[in-house]
């Protein structure tokens, strides 16, 4: 069981040459503040007002990727466990049965080294349908751009424009459809809840009971 940390502050890390670019930048720019005119030039009005705020100084938060990636993981895998507990307790009363997912987290970027990009599952929503059986798929990514597209060896995210800073990133729903054997295993993807080969993306946690409930109870 993957321990959750209770590190609350936004988790970022920053290129270092970035970060020694934007630096000289700040320096230079501190430089001319102190050269009489040039402040008012080099700051505009809070240059009247005292020079640079505490707002406009580089103060970035570095971490090792490592310990970037940890805690990603770490916070996905627990918002996807309160988001689990939320779907079971909504979809339940209408007939649903939710199973969690493994929690499981795993990086779709990695070899990009965009190391704060993660995924996770949710749950599964099984139904049947008179042409057999299946389950509608929840996961959760830590990003919300981009589509994705269900394959065999799982989703594979495209377009997908990833924050520098992980704190601007948003969380997202995917939720699929897949048709299963006798057996339980994956045996396809149902294009009945998976229009265009693309999976049905949201934001809030009643778009996804809502879309769980139209789509599975239909098909009963």
């Amino acid at each position: 069981m993957m321990q959750i940390s209770t590190f609350t502050a936004p988790v970022r890390y920053i290129d270092n040459l970035q970060f020694q670019r934007d630096f000289e930048v700040q320096r230079q720019a501190e430089l001319a503040s102190r050269r009489g005119p040039s402040k008012f030039l080099a700051h505009g009005i809070q240059a009247k007002r005292g020079g640079l705020t505490g707002a406009e100084r580089i103060t970035p938060l570095i971490m090792a990727k490592a310990d970037v990636a940890r805690l990603s993981a770490s916070k996905l895998a627990a918002e996807a466990d309160r988001a689990a507990m939320a779907i079971a307790n909504e979809l339940t009363p209408h007939g649903l049965k939710v199973m969690r997912g493994d929690r499981e987290v795993t990086r779709p970027f990695a070899n990009k080294r965009l190391v704060h990009l993660c995924e996770t599952t949710v749950c599964f929503v099984p139904y049947v349908t008179r042409e057999g059986a299946g389950r509608l798929v929840v996961k959760m990514t830590n990003f919300a751009s981009g589509v994705a597209v269900p394959t065999s060896d799982g989703i594979h995210y495209k377009d997908v424009v990833p924050m520098q800073d992980t704190s601007t990133e948003r969380n997202a729903f995917r939720v699929l459809g897949v048709l299963t054997d006798e057996d339980g295993q994956v045996s396809g993807i149902d294009p009945r809840f998976t229009p265009k080969g693309i999976a049905w993306s949201g934001h809030s946690l009643k778009a996804v009971t809502d879309a769980c409930k139209r789509r599975a109870m239909r098909q009963l």
